[in-house]
Protein backbone atom coordinates (compact mmCIF):
# COMPACT_ATOMS: atom_id res chain seq x y z
CA UNK A 1 0.00 0.00 0.00
CA UNK A 2 1.49 3.42 -0.74
CA UNK A 3 2.60 5.29 2.15
CA UNK A 4 2.22 9.34 2.19
CA UNK A 5 5.08 11.27 2.37
CA UNK A 6 6.39 13.83 5.53
CA UNK A 7 4.96 16.65 3.03
CA UNK A 8 2.02 15.06 2.45
CA UNK A 9 1.24 14.57 6.00
CA UNK A 10 2.39 18.06 6.95
CA UNK A 11 -0.20 19.42 4.37
CA UNK A 12 -3.00 16.97 5.62
CA UNK A 13 -2.04 18.61 9.10
CA UNK A 14 -2.04 22.10 8.11
CA UNK A 15 -5.62 21.46 6.59
CA UNK A 16 -7.01 19.65 9.38
CA UNK A 17 -5.70 22.92 11.87
CA UNK A 18 -7.20 25.17 9.11
CA UNK A 19 -10.93 23.09 8.76
CA UNK A 20 -11.50 22.97 13.47
CA UNK A 21 -10.69 26.46 13.33
CA UNK A 22 -14.11 26.83 11.49
CA UNK A 23 -16.49 28.50 13.92
CA UNK A 24 -19.77 28.53 11.27
CA UNK A 25 -22.86 26.47 10.68
CA UNK A 26 -21.33 24.75 7.12
CA UNK A 27 -18.62 21.84 7.90
CA UNK A 28 -16.92 22.70 4.64
CA UNK A 29 -16.79 26.31 3.37
CA UNK A 30 -15.64 28.09 0.91
CA UNK A 31 -12.53 29.26 1.91
CA UNK A 32 -11.83 25.78 3.24
CA UNK A 33 -12.41 23.33 0.13
CA UNK A 34 -10.09 26.17 -1.07
CA UNK A 35 -7.20 24.59 1.30
CA UNK A 36 -8.41 21.14 0.44
CA UNK A 37 -8.20 22.19 -3.69
CA UNK A 38 -4.48 22.42 -2.96
CA UNK A 39 -3.89 19.33 -0.57
CA UNK A 40 -5.58 17.18 -3.85
CA UNK A 41 -4.52 19.27 -7.01
CA UNK A 42 -7.71 20.21 -9.02
CA UNK A 43 -9.26 22.66 -10.96
CA UNK A 44 -12.90 22.05 -8.41
CA UNK A 45 -13.66 21.30 -5.17
CA UNK A 46 -17.03 20.89 -4.03
CA UNK A 47 -19.58 19.50 -1.10
CA UNK A 48 -23.16 18.56 -1.75
CA UNK A 49 -25.73 16.55 -0.25
CA UNK A 50 -28.38 15.03 -1.99
CA UNK A 51 -32.22 13.91 -1.70
CA UNK A 52 -32.67 10.85 -3.96
CA UNK A 53 -35.77 10.15 -3.50
CA UNK A 54 -37.27 13.43 -4.18
CA UNK A 55 -33.87 14.24 -6.69
CA UNK A 56 -32.62 17.47 -5.42
CA UNK A 57 -29.88 19.44 -3.97
CA UNK A 58 -29.61 19.76 -0.26
CA UNK A 59 -26.67 21.72 0.50
CA UNK A 60 -24.27 22.68 -2.57
CA UNK A 61 -21.11 24.67 -1.62
CA UNK A 62 -17.99 25.14 -4.25
CA UNK A 63 -14.92 26.64 -3.93
CA UNK A 64 -13.82 29.99 -4.87
CA UNK A 65 -12.43 28.34 -8.27
CA UNK A 66 -15.59 26.78 -8.70
CA UNK A 67 -17.73 28.99 -7.83
CA UNK A 68 -16.53 31.41 -10.69
CA UNK A 69 -16.66 28.98 -13.61
CA UNK A 70 -20.30 28.22 -12.16
CA UNK A 71 -21.11 31.88 -12.53
CA UNK A 72 -19.97 31.92 -15.86
CA UNK A 73 -22.54 29.46 -16.98
CA UNK A 74 -25.83 31.24 -18.29
CA UNK A 75 -27.77 28.06 -18.02
CA UNK A 76 -26.42 26.85 -14.35
CA UNK A 77 -29.71 25.77 -13.25
CA UNK A 78 -30.71 23.60 -16.29
CA UNK A 79 -27.31 21.80 -15.46
CA UNK A 80 -27.80 21.05 -11.96
CA UNK A 81 -31.22 19.26 -13.38
CA UNK A 82 -28.97 17.11 -16.12
CA UNK A 83 -27.27 15.83 -13.40
CA UNK A 84 -29.91 14.61 -10.92
CA UNK A 85 -31.71 13.44 -13.84
CA UNK A 86 -28.71 11.85 -15.58
CA UNK A 87 -26.99 10.29 -12.01
CA UNK A 88 -27.66 6.85 -12.64
CA UNK A 89 -25.15 6.97 -15.29
CA UNK A 90 -22.35 8.41 -12.85
CA UNK A 91 -19.69 5.81 -12.51
CA UNK A 92 -18.86 6.93 -9.43
CA UNK A 93 -22.28 7.16 -8.17
CA UNK A 94 -24.07 4.17 -9.31
CA UNK A 95 -21.12 2.11 -7.38
CA UNK A 96 -21.47 3.52 -4.24
CA UNK A 97 -25.74 3.28 -4.35
CA UNK A 98 -24.67 -0.73 -5.61
CA UNK A 99 -22.46 -1.35 -2.90
CA UNK A 100 -22.39 1.36 -0.55
CA UNK A 101 -19.03 2.30 -0.63
CA UNK A 102 -18.00 5.54 0.34
CA UNK A 103 -14.06 5.08 -0.23
CA UNK A 104 -12.35 7.03 -2.78
CA UNK A 105 -12.94 6.10 -6.24
CA UNK A 106 -12.49 7.87 -9.84
CA UNK A 107 -13.92 7.54 -12.96
CA UNK A 108 -11.50 5.60 -14.50
CA UNK A 109 -11.83 3.06 -11.64
CA UNK A 110 -15.44 2.08 -13.49
CA UNK A 111 -14.91 3.46 -17.61
CA UNK A 112 -12.29 4.28 -19.91
CA UNK A 113 -11.91 8.18 -21.03
CA UNK A 114 -14.36 6.71 -24.33
CA UNK A 115 -16.60 5.40 -22.35
CA UNK A 116 -17.44 8.32 -20.32
CA UNK A 117 -17.41 10.33 -23.77
CA UNK A 118 -20.19 8.43 -24.69
CA UNK A 119 -22.44 8.70 -21.37
CA UNK A 120 -25.02 11.53 -21.54
CA UNK A 121 -24.25 12.50 -18.34
CA UNK A 122 -20.70 13.69 -19.86
CA UNK A 123 -22.47 15.16 -22.84
CA UNK A 124 -25.23 17.20 -20.58
CA UNK A 125 -23.16 18.33 -17.58
CA UNK A 126 -19.18 17.52 -17.19
CA UNK A 127 -18.02 18.57 -21.15
CA UNK A 128 -19.84 21.43 -20.47
CA UNK A 129 -17.21 22.52 -17.61
CA UNK A 130 -14.45 21.03 -19.11
CA UNK A 131 -14.19 17.82 -16.32
CA UNK A 132 -12.72 15.03 -18.03
CA UNK A 133 -11.51 13.19 -14.52
CA UNK A 134 -12.88 13.57 -11.00
CA UNK A 135 -12.68 11.27 -7.92
CA UNK A 136 -14.95 11.59 -4.75
CA UNK A 137 -15.16 10.62 -1.84
CA UNK A 138 -18.48 9.97 0.75
CA UNK A 139 -19.35 10.46 4.34
CA UNK A 140 -21.84 8.37 6.20
CA UNK A 141 -25.21 8.91 5.90
CA UNK A 142 -28.49 7.10 5.17
CA UNK A 143 -29.07 5.05 1.34
CA UNK A 144 -31.41 7.85 0.27
CA UNK A 145 -29.32 10.93 1.40
CA UNK A 146 -25.54 11.03 -0.01
CA UNK A 147 -23.16 13.61 1.38
CA UNK A 148 -19.78 14.14 -1.12
CA UNK A 149 -16.66 15.51 -1.33
CA UNK A 150 -15.71 15.63 -5.46
CA UNK A 151 -12.76 17.14 -6.99
CA UNK A 152 -12.61 17.64 -10.65
CA UNK A 153 -9.81 18.07 -13.16
CA UNK A 154 -9.42 18.96 -16.90
CA UNK A 155 -6.87 18.19 -19.52
CA UNK A 156 -5.16 14.58 -19.66
CA UNK A 157 -3.81 13.94 -15.74
CA UNK A 158 -6.11 11.46 -13.99
CA UNK A 159 -6.02 11.50 -10.26
CA UNK A 160 -3.33 8.95 -9.08
CA UNK A 161 -3.37 6.49 -5.46
CA UNK A 162 -1.76 9.00 -3.65
CA UNK A 163 -4.79 11.11 -4.24
CA UNK A 164 -6.96 8.13 -3.23
CA UNK A 165 -4.91 7.14 -0.37
CA UNK A 166 -4.78 10.92 1.27
CA UNK A 167 -8.89 11.28 1.34
CA UNK A 168 -9.42 7.98 2.60
CA UNK A 169 -6.83 8.84 5.45
CA UNK A 170 -8.85 11.91 5.47
CA UNK A 171 -12.24 10.64 5.33
CA UNK A 172 -12.90 9.84 9.35
CA UNK A 173 -12.04 13.58 9.90
CA UNK A 174 -14.27 14.75 7.34
CA UNK A 175 -16.81 12.82 8.76
CA UNK A 176 -15.83 14.50 12.23
CA UNK A 177 -16.15 17.79 10.67
CA UNK A 178 -19.39 17.43 9.18
CA UNK A 179 -20.88 16.45 12.97
CA UNK A 180 -19.27 19.08 14.38
CA UNK A 181 -20.85 21.43 12.46
CA UNK A 182 -24.27 19.64 12.79
CA UNK A 183 -23.35 20.42 16.98
CA UNK A 184 -22.62 23.91 16.16
CA UNK A 185 -25.67 24.71 14.60
CA UNK A 186 -27.39 23.18 17.22
CA UNK A 187 -25.48 24.78 20.15
CA UNK A 188 -26.48 28.11 18.14
CA UNK A 189 -30.29 26.94 17.91
CA UNK A 190 -29.77 26.43 21.91
CA UNK A 191 -28.43 29.74 22.36
CA UNK A 192 -31.16 31.58 20.69
CA UNK A 193 -34.02 29.91 22.75
CA UNK A 194 -34.79 27.89 19.27
CA UNK A 195 -33.93 24.12 19.89
CA UNK A 196 -33.44 22.14 23.33
CA UNK A 197 -30.78 19.58 22.38
CA UNK A 198 -28.87 19.81 25.68
CA UNK A 199 -27.64 22.14 27.98
CA UNK A 200 -24.65 25.00 26.86
CA UNK A 201 -21.55 24.38 29.47
CA UNK A 202 -18.82 27.20 28.14
CA UNK A 203 -15.16 25.86 29.46
CA UNK A 204 -11.75 26.60 29.23
CA UNK A 205 -10.08 24.04 28.77
CA UNK A 206 -11.65 22.22 31.93
CA UNK A 207 -13.32 24.59 33.82
CA UNK A 208 -16.40 25.62 33.76
CA UNK A 209 -16.93 29.71 32.28
CA UNK A 210 -20.99 29.05 32.57
CA UNK A 211 -23.20 26.64 33.06
CA UNK A 212 -27.10 26.80 33.28
CA UNK A 213 -28.93 26.45 36.30
CA UNK A 214 -29.87 22.69 34.38
CA UNK A 215 -26.87 21.63 33.01
CA UNK A 216 -25.71 22.51 36.99
CA UNK A 217 -28.50 19.82 37.98
CA UNK A 218 -27.78 17.29 35.68
CA UNK A 219 -24.17 17.55 36.39
CA UNK A 220 -25.31 16.59 39.95
CA UNK A 221 -27.16 13.80 39.31
CA UNK A 222 -24.76 11.88 37.26
CA UNK A 223 -21.68 12.52 38.97
CA UNK A 224 -22.81 13.79 42.54
CA UNK A 225 -21.44 17.22 43.87
CA UNK A 226 -20.50 19.45 41.28
CA UNK A 227 -18.05 22.09 41.82
CA UNK A 228 -18.78 25.99 40.68
CA UNK A 229 -15.93 26.18 38.38
CA UNK A 230 -14.46 23.03 38.10
CA UNK A 231 -16.10 19.84 35.71
CA UNK A 232 -16.56 16.20 37.70
CA UNK A 233 -13.30 13.79 36.97
CA UNK A 234 -15.30 11.47 34.22
CA UNK A 235 -15.85 14.92 31.78
CA UNK A 236 -12.01 15.88 32.31
CA UNK A 237 -10.82 12.52 31.91
CA UNK A 238 -12.89 12.38 28.78
CA UNK A 239 -12.03 16.08 27.52
CA UNK A 240 -8.19 14.67 28.10
CA UNK A 241 -8.20 11.89 26.05
CA UNK A 242 -9.71 13.96 23.36
CA UNK A 243 -6.99 16.65 23.76
CA UNK A 244 -4.10 14.38 23.08
CA UNK A 245 -4.30 14.67 19.36
CA UNK A 246 -1.75 13.00 17.43
CA UNK A 247 -1.84 9.39 17.04
CA UNK A 248 0.92 7.39 15.38
CA UNK A 249 0.86 8.84 11.65
CA UNK A 250 0.68 12.16 12.56
CA UNK A 251 -2.82 12.91 12.03
CA UNK A 252 -5.31 14.29 14.73
CA UNK A 253 -7.78 11.75 16.49
CA UNK A 254 -10.61 11.31 13.90
CA UNK A 255 -13.54 12.24 16.27
CA UNK A 256 -14.82 13.21 19.76
CA UNK A 257 -16.57 9.93 20.52
CA UNK A 258 -19.77 11.04 22.69
CA UNK A 259 -19.67 10.98 26.68
CA UNK A 260 -22.86 8.89 27.87
CA UNK A 261 -23.88 8.10 31.42
CA UNK A 262 -26.68 5.81 32.86
CA UNK A 263 -28.94 6.74 35.81
CA UNK A 264 -31.78 4.62 36.68
CA UNK A 265 -34.03 4.88 33.16
CA UNK A 266 -32.16 8.31 32.35
CA UNK A 267 -28.72 8.64 29.92
CA UNK A 268 -26.81 12.15 29.90
CA UNK A 269 -24.78 12.27 26.03
CA UNK A 270 -22.21 15.30 26.16
CA UNK A 271 -21.11 16.25 23.18
CA UNK A 272 -18.46 18.69 22.43
CA UNK A 273 -18.43 21.71 20.03
CA UNK A 274 -15.39 23.88 20.30
CA UNK A 275 -15.70 25.41 24.06
CA UNK A 276 -19.15 24.07 24.23
CA UNK A 277 -20.51 21.27 26.03
CA UNK A 278 -24.23 19.76 24.99
CA UNK A 279 -25.69 17.92 27.79
CA UNK A 280 -28.62 15.95 26.20
CA UNK A 281 -30.82 13.88 28.85
CA UNK A 282 -32.99 11.58 27.30
CA UNK A 283 -35.65 9.39 29.56
CA UNK A 284 -37.79 6.60 29.28
CA UNK A 285 -39.48 6.90 25.36
CA UNK A 286 -43.10 7.60 24.41
CA UNK A 287 -45.27 4.56 24.11
CA UNK A 288 -47.45 4.07 20.80
CA UNK A 289 -50.34 5.98 22.19
CA UNK A 290 -48.66 8.86 23.85
CA UNK A 291 -46.57 9.51 20.51
CA UNK A 292 -50.44 9.54 18.84
CA UNK A 293 -51.29 12.31 21.25
CA UNK A 294 -48.02 14.32 20.79
CA UNK A 295 -48.85 14.17 16.70
CA UNK A 296 -52.45 15.24 17.42
CA UNK A 297 -50.85 18.23 19.53
CA UNK A 298 -48.35 19.30 16.41
CA UNK A 299 -51.46 19.32 14.43
CA UNK A 300 -53.03 22.20 16.89
CA UNK A 301 -55.77 19.91 18.52
CA UNK A 302 -57.28 20.59 21.70
CA UNK A 303 -57.83 17.54 24.27
CA UNK A 304 -61.99 17.25 23.50
CA UNK A 305 -60.45 16.61 19.48
CA UNK A 306 -57.88 14.36 20.34
CA UNK A 307 -60.18 12.36 22.74
CA UNK A 308 -62.81 12.30 19.62
CA UNK A 309 -60.07 11.36 17.38
CA UNK A 310 -58.39 8.65 19.07
CA UNK A 311 -61.53 7.02 21.02
CA UNK A 312 -61.15 7.86 24.26
CA UNK A 313 -61.81 10.41 27.31
CA UNK A 314 -60.92 13.79 27.97
CA UNK A 315 -59.43 12.23 31.58
CA UNK A 316 -57.03 10.09 29.95
CA UNK A 317 -55.55 12.53 27.46
CA UNK A 318 -55.04 14.68 30.32
CA UNK A 319 -53.17 11.46 31.99
CA UNK A 320 -51.11 10.83 29.07
CA UNK A 321 -50.43 14.58 28.69
CA UNK A 322 -48.71 14.06 32.14
CA UNK A 323 -47.11 11.21 31.76
CA UNK A 324 -45.91 12.95 28.43
CA UNK A 325 -44.25 16.35 30.04
CA UNK A 326 -42.73 14.38 32.95
CA UNK A 327 -40.75 11.83 30.31
CA UNK A 328 -39.79 14.80 28.11
CA UNK A 329 -38.96 17.15 30.99
CA UNK A 330 -41.54 19.88 29.59
CA UNK A 331 -44.24 21.91 30.76
CA UNK A 332 -46.07 22.72 27.49
CA UNK A 333 -47.37 21.25 24.49
CA UNK A 334 -45.39 23.36 22.00
CA UNK A 335 -42.12 22.10 24.40
CA UNK A 336 -43.13 18.71 24.18
CA UNK A 337 -43.42 18.88 20.14
CA UNK A 338 -40.48 20.66 19.65
CA UNK A 339 -38.83 17.71 22.23
CA UNK A 340 -40.17 14.90 19.84
CA UNK A 341 -39.41 16.76 16.81
CA UNK A 342 -35.53 16.50 18.37
CA UNK A 343 -35.41 13.05 19.29
CA UNK A 344 -36.41 11.90 15.57
CA UNK A 345 -33.52 14.79 14.13
CA UNK A 346 -30.97 13.00 16.49
CA UNK A 347 -31.95 9.67 15.23
CA UNK A 348 -31.24 10.57 12.19
CA UNK A 349 -28.05 12.29 13.20
CA UNK A 350 -27.23 9.07 14.20
CA UNK A 351 -27.69 7.02 11.75
CA UNK A 352 -25.74 9.89 9.58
Amino acid sequence: MLRLSQSDLEATLHFLRQAEAVTGPDPFPSELLDVLRGLVPSEFVAYDELDLVERRVLIYVACTRGQEVEASQPDEEELDRNFLRLMHQHPICSHRLRTGDHTAHKFSDFVTRKQLHGLEIHAEYFRRYGVEFRMAVGLPGPPTHTKTLGFDRVGNRDFGERDRVLLNRLRPHLTALHAAARDRRRAAALLLGQDRAGIVVLLSPDQIDFATPAATRLLTRYFGTASDSRLPEPVRTWLHRDAVRLNGNGLPRATTVPLTVEHGNRRLTIRRAGHTLLLDEQVATLTRRERQIVDQLAKGRSNAEIAERLTIARTTVRTHLENIYAKLGVNSRTAAVAATRLEADNQVGSAA
